[in-house]
């Protein structure tokens, strides 16, 4: 804090109320002071005083304004001062999280080549394996579809024997019954046209009457319907 170098005026020593006032007579009839008489009594005795408490009052201001002005100007120093620190700090931290960066994404990079190569090489094992199997299925399956085919055609030879077996039997029979049919169409003709020429020969002779031919003729169409029906 800045010191004065004014001097201090010696201070006034107050007059005791024993000794009289110079120039001032203490009447009891004198008139009250005026305004002025009493700033001039009031600067007599106390004058030199406030002019010290004055000069101290303003050394004091000039003093604190100096040393705001230092502390100020101190505090402007510490702050850049530690602006620049902080700032010098923050960019040593900054370039540190760069490189561990950097690091990091190298690592990371180096990583992710490796998890890639790794993973080619599983899905190449991976297809040649499903490659294998597909083969293999492939080939069981052609197998089987040839058995199969195999099995079908042999069943197929063996349905077509069969049946050809069963129509060769069904033909043989139908033919043994058309040829008993026929035989016996034929037989029936036979005894029809043996009865209609006895039917004949006894219109000409005239031997069988009305009611025998009638009956003969009922008989015959008898016959004919149930040998039509039987067919």
């Amino acid at each position: 804090m800045g010191k004065s170098n004014s001097t201090t005026a010696p201070e006034m020593q107050p007059l005791s109320s024993s000794e009289p006032l110079e120039g001032i007579e203490l009447k009891a009839e004198t008139p009250e002071p005026t305004a002025d008489e009493l700033g001039r009594l009031r600067d007599i005795l106390f004058g030199s005083q406030s002019r010290t408490l004055e000069k101290r009052l303003s050394d004091l201001e000039t003093g604190l304004r100096f040393l705001r002005q230092e502390t100020t100007d101190l505090l402007q120093d510490q702050i850049g001062t530690l602006a620049e620190s902080t700032n010098t700090q923050f960019m040593e931290t900054r370039r540190e999280f760069n490189e561990k960066l950097d690091k990091q994404g190298i690592d990371q990079s180096a990583q992710l080549r490796a998890a890639q190569k790794d993973l080619s090489e599983r899905l190449d094992r991976q297809s040649v394996e499903q490659s294998s199997q597909l083969q293999a299925v492939q080939k069981q399956l052609s197998d089987n579809l040839e058995k199969f085919a195999a099995d079908l055609m042999r069943q197929l030879r063996e349905t077509h024997k069969e049946l050809s077996d069963r129509l060769d039997k069904q033909a043989a029979e139908q033919a043994e019954r058309t040829r008993s049919l026929q035989s016996e169409a034929r037989q029936r003709d036979d005894s029809l046209r043996q009865e209609l020429l006895s039917m004949a020969a006894s219109l000409e002779n005239k031997k069988a009457s009305r009611q025998d031919l009638g009956q003969m003729l009922m008989e015959l169409g008898l016959r004919l319907r149930q040998e039509s029906e039987k067919s």
